[in-house]
């Protein structure tokens, strides 16, 4: 049976990512996964990285069609439940077995036309098949007066895609100009339970079950300039914060161990305050956004990225990148409660990026590179429902050239983040969180 509240573990994160912010997904195009400083690219994938050095591409057509397959381990090891020692593992994946990006731009004299499509956040379905410390608490708080603990385990689907259609113009042999605008639609849908369990006769019956759905679309203007220079080329990109609001339709709210307050009546859907008030117990009340009907802000951030490219010699080349989230501008309002969780971040998050390519023949490039997250999380942030930490991601591998219009990209990245510790005040828990993420992709690109 699918099993509840991914609706809360991506409450603070509705849409999380597998490389780049908390909430975005820069790993859009298989260069990226053997090259993940792309911000200088002149490429066909500048489209989405440096949309102004579209350019400096060849007359008509250029086109990329991207494929990536993404597993992440999203752990979570509590070491303190209910003020009680504690030393339980909460195992949890995300799968991902088709990503999608493609890129296409059209060159006519000064002027390149391009649009973009791709999924610059979420994307695949998360599983924490036993649970969460948060969860298990929650529901152990509802029915402990009965000598009863809860346990959970839940399941989500969540997608955010966009399209970005944009024009690049050539000022000059050196100076070129960008100006575009991205649609995101969000898809985030969860569906599962916390139940209540007796230590001796078992199961006693669902705490809380939900199926819910959530849709929203946002738009994000986005500018560009690029600079190039003999063997040099500088790239830089704006991205505008997208403002999205998403609203519930919940197909199923409702609790069998509650039933009885509600003279019966297990569906809790528009009945949160009433049930609330019937039981004394004010945990209910954080339930109420759970609801249908119920809208909540889940910003895309606005970002910044910086990029510069040199050719050392006719084989090697060097780049380097920089990029900037402006995450505590976003607004993302939790699932339980609506507050803002990107206001308790301490800073926005950073990037510094850095790469080589190697030319070893005619036909075949091989390439490497590195990104380093630096996120402005704090214990504040850090949560059962909301955990990530400074990662470092490592990607290679090669470019071959069949001829001068067509080229295949194959590439395998890697990313370790650093663990983080939580602790959650209102249920003196404490926990340590890991996660890794695992990418490999194969693009095409081709030119007519």
């Amino acid at each position: 049976m699918k099993k509840f509240f991914a609706s809360i573990v991506f409450a603070a994160m509705a849409v999380s990512s597998f490389a780049g912010g908390l909430l975005t997904n820069t790993n859009q195009s298989a260069a990226f996964v053997r090259n993940p400083m792309r911000y200088a690219s002149l490429e066909t994938d500048a489209i989405y990285f440096n949309p102004a050095g579209t350019a400096f591409l060849n007359e008509g057509w250029s086109m990329s069609v991207n494929w990536q397959m993404i597993w992440q381990d999203r752990d979570v090891l509590s070491t303190t439940f209910l003020g009680q020692p504690n030393n339980k593992e909460y195992k949890g994946s995300v799968y991902v077995p088709c990503m999608p990006t493609i890129h296409a731009a059209y060159k006519k004299g000064d002027w390149t036309f391009s649009g973009f499509f791709g999924m610059p956040g979420g994307g695949g379905n998360a599983k924490f098949d036993n649970g969460l410390p948060l969860f298990d608490a929650l529901g152990t708080s509802l029915v402990a007066a009965n000598g009863l603990y809860g346990t959970s385990a839940f399941e989500s689907t969540q997608y955010l895609f966009a399209l970005q259609l944009g024009a690049a113009y050539k000022i000059n042999d050196n100076l070129s100009v960008y100006g575009g605008l991205r649609t995101n639609y969000t898809s985030l849908s969860y569906e599962g339970a916390i139940n209540a369990i007796h230590p001796q006769a078992g199961n006693q019956g669902e705490i809380l079950a939900l199926e819910l759905t959530q849709t929203g679309i946002a738009f994000a203007p986005i500018i560009g300039v690029d600079y190039k220079i003999g063997k040099l080329n500088l790239g830089v990109k704006y991205e505008f914060r997208a403002v999205n609001i998403i609203e519930n339709d919940t197909k199923k709210l409702s609790s069998q161990i509650l039933a009885s307050a509600l003279g019966g009546d297990s569906n809790l859907d528009g009945k949160i305050n009433m049930l609330a008030q019937a039981t004394g117990n004010p945990t209910l009340g954080m339930l109420a956004s759970l609801q249908d009907g119920e809208k909540f802000r889940n910003d895309a951030p606005a970002l910044l990225t910086i990029g510069a490219s040199y050719d050392i010699t006719d084989r090697w080349k060097v780049m380097g990148g920089y990029t900037y989230y402006f995450d505590k501008d976003a607004k993302i309002e939790s699932l339980l409660g609506k507050a803002n969780t990107m206001r308790t971040l301490s800073r926005n998050t950073f990037e510094i990026l850095g790469g080589v390519e190697f030319k070893a023949t005619e036909k075949l490039l091989l390439s490497a590179g590195v990104q380093f997250s630096d996120f402005g999380v704090n214990s504040s942030y850090l949560s059962d429902v909301s955990f990530i930490d400074d990662s470092f991601t490592t990607g290679l591998g090669a470019k071959y050239s069949f001829n001068e219009n067509l080229d295949l990209n194959v590439g395998l990245c890697y990313a370790n983040y650093a663990h983080g510790k939580g602790v959650n005040a209102s249920t003196f828990s404490e926990s340590t969180y890991l996660r890794k993420t695992y990418n490999v992709a194969v693009g095409v690109d081709f030119r007519f």
